[in-house]
C-alpha cells in the first residue's frame, strides 16, 4: 500500500521517503496473503537480529551480556523481553498442566481424618484438607502467575545485593524478565518432562534437586555477566546469594501456602509436615 501518509500515526511523507520519521513505520505496507503471513511469521522467529530464536541462544550462551546490552540501548538487536516473558509463561503453564495433576477431590479421604470423632474438628480438618488441594491446584495451574511476582522479587532481590553497581531497580527488573523466563522454559523442556518420568518413584525428589541447582547456575552465570564480576571472591558472593534468594522465594510462598491452609495462629505446622515429621 502506497499512501502520503503513514498508515500507522498518520506523519505526512515525502517522495521516495522509505520509513516514517515518527513511528519508523515503513512507508509501503504490503497487504496481508498467505505467503506474506508466513513469511512474518518465520522471519519474527529466525531473523539474525531481534528474532525470538537469536534472543533464546544469546541467553542460553551470554544471559549478562544480553541484559547488559539491551539495557544500555541496543534495543532493536534483541526480542522485546516483555513479549518474551508473557509468551513463556503460557508455554511453562501448559507444559506444567500437562506434567502434573493435581486434584484432591479424586483423592480419598486421609484416614486420619476420617477417625476424628468430634464433628467440629473433622469439619476443620476437612476444610483444611480441601485447602491444602487448592493450593496445589493452584500452583498446577497458575505457575505463570507465581512467575510474574517472581521476577519483581528477585529483581529487588539482587537490587539490593548490588546497589552499589550502576543499574536502578528498573533494569534489574527488565534483566529479571529475560532471566526467570529463560529459567522458566529449561524447567519446561527438561525438568517437567524427567519429573513425570520419574513421577511416584524414589528419584522424584532428586528431580526438582537438580532442576533447582539449573537454576541457580544460570542466575550465577547471568548476573556475573551482567554485573561484570570477576575474581573468586565475587563468584563466591554470586552463589551464595543466588542460593539464598531461591531459597527466600521457596519460603515466601510456601508461608504464604501455610497461612492460607492454616489460617490461624499454628500455620508453621504447615512445614513440619512438609518435612514429614
Amino acid at each position: 500500500m502506497n499512501s502520503k501518509h503513514c498508515l500507522n500515526c498518520d506523519t505526512h511523507l515525502v517522495k521516495e521517503q522509505k520509513f516514517c520519521s515518527q513511528c519508523g513505520q515503513p512507508a509501503v505496507v504490503h497487504r496481508f496473503t498467505l505467503s506474506h503471513f508466513f513469511h512474518e511469521a518465520f522471519h519474527a522467529f529466525t531473523h539474525a537480529d531481534k528474532g525470538l530464536l537469536y534472543l533464546l541462544k544469546e541467553l542460553a550462551i551470554r544471559p549478562g551480556i544480553v541484559a547488559k546490552e539491551y539495557i544500555a540501548g541496543k534495543r532493536k538487536k534483541y526480542y522485546n523481553p516483555f513479549t518474551f516473558f508473557l509468551l513463556l509463561a503460557g508455554f511453562y503453564v501448559l507444559s506444567s498442566t500437562f506434567s502434573a495433576s493435581v486434584s484432591a477431590d479424586k483423592k480419598p479421604i486421609p484416614e486420619g481424618i476420617s477417625r476424628i470423632e468430634n464433628p467440629i474438628k473433622k469439619e476443620e480438618a476437612m476444610a483444611m484438607y480441601h485447602r491444602v488441594g487448592v493450593v496445589k491446584n493452584f500452583f498446577t495451574k497458575n505457575s505463570n502467575f507465581v512467575a510474574m511476582i517472581a521476577v519483581p522479587f528477585f529483581a529487588l532481590y539482587f537490587w539490593l545485593i548490588y546497589y552499589r553497581k550502576r543499574y536502578n531497580y528498573s533494569e534489574h527488573l527488565v534483566a529479571n524478565l529475560m532471566f526467570v523466563s529463560f529459567a522458566n522454559l529449561a524447567f519446561s523442556i527438561i525438568v517437567n518432562p524427567i519429573h513425570a518420568l520419574f513421577k511416584g518413584t524414589s528419584w522424584e525428589p532428586l528431580m526438582w534437586i537438580w532442576g533447582l541447582l539449573l537454576q541457580l547456575i544460570y542466575f550465577v552465570v547471568a548476573y556475573k555477566g551482567f554485573v561484570e564480576l570477576k575474581g573468586l571472591g565475587a563468584m563466591f558472593k554470586i552463589i551464595i546469594a543466588t542460593l539464598i534468594g531461591i531459597m527466600l522465594w521457596a519460603f515466601l510462598t510456601q508461608m504464604i501456602s501455610a497461612i492460607y491452609v492454616y489460617q490461624n495462629t499454628n500455620f508453621m505446622d504447615y512445614f513440619k509436615h512438609m518435612g514429614g515429621r
